[in-house]
């Protein structure tokens, strides 16, 4: 199973009863479901294989879900309840006291790119199905939506001085850069920029670049004692 498993009564979207057994069901329903959507995509997901694999019956999956849609809602349910509670963890303005805002802004493109890449198959299976489900569309698009809001909360909060005049707008616009290259990158099994692919290193790197140089964040101490260098330089050159 990846990450802690919320409970049944957390995902709104499965029916059924709420016993810890039949939680364990459930549970082991999605395991299979994603398992499957891992190995042979969306086309190999039939629900005779999630219930052979889950070692559940049809009865107990109908008991569930109304059909194969219902299953995948639940699964992105699942997996943006996962995610948030990483991004809780991130965002913990505790954890970055005295920390620059690139430190932030790098290690938030670390857990976007990792996550992303990990559950690779399972984001390829949703974004198909946003095309023609309104509710799965509607949910990834909030879940962006509060993952640039608590960003943005914690950046503004560590007060740098940005360069972009709408600082918000900003963030929330770098976000959506960020989530639409990594979106790219499940559709094209990966990223090729300048003639080549680019490693996972390399696009995380290239990404905080991007998010850093758009909203104009200037806390680099490197650059910051760079330039203290040069100016000094220069004065001493400049010196009779």
């Amino acid at each position: 199973m990846h990450g802690a498993a919320p409970t049944t009564a957390t995902l709104v979207t499965v029916a059924g009863p709420k016993q810890a057994r039949s939680e364990r069901t459930l549970f082991r329903l999605l395991d299979a479901a994603e398992a499957l959507l891992e190995e042979q995509g969306l086309a190999g997901l039939s629900i005779p294989e999630v219930v052979r694999r889950a070692g559940s019956s049809v009865g107990g999956f109908y008991a569930r879900f109304r059909d194969k849609n219902e299953l995948l809602r639940a699964l992105e349910e699942r997996f943006f309840l996962e995610v948030q509670s990483r991004l809780d963890a991130l965002a913990d303005e505790r954890r970055w006291a005295g920390a620059p805002v690139r430190d932030i802004v790098t290690a938030a493109v670390d857990e976007l790119v990792t996550v992303t890449e990990a559950r690779r198959a399972l984001i390829k299976a949703f974004m198909f199905r946003a095309t023609q489900d309104v509710q799965i569309r509607d949910e990834a698009v909030g879940f962006r939506n509060r993952a640039a809001q608590r960003i943005a909360a914690l950046l503004v909060g560590k007060s740098p001085a940005f360069r972009h005049p709408e600082p918000v707008l900003a963030i929330d616009l770098g976000v959506q850069a960020a989530f639409s290259l990594m979106n790219q990158h499940v559709l094209l099994d990966g990223t090729e920029a300048a003639g080549r692919m680019l490693s996972l290193d390399d696009l995380k790197r290239e990404i905080a670049r991007l998010f850093v140089a758009y909203v104009g964040i200037d806390d680099d101490p490197s650059a910051a004692a760079s330039a203290s260098g040069t100016t000094k330089k220069t004065r001493t050159l400049s010196r009779p």
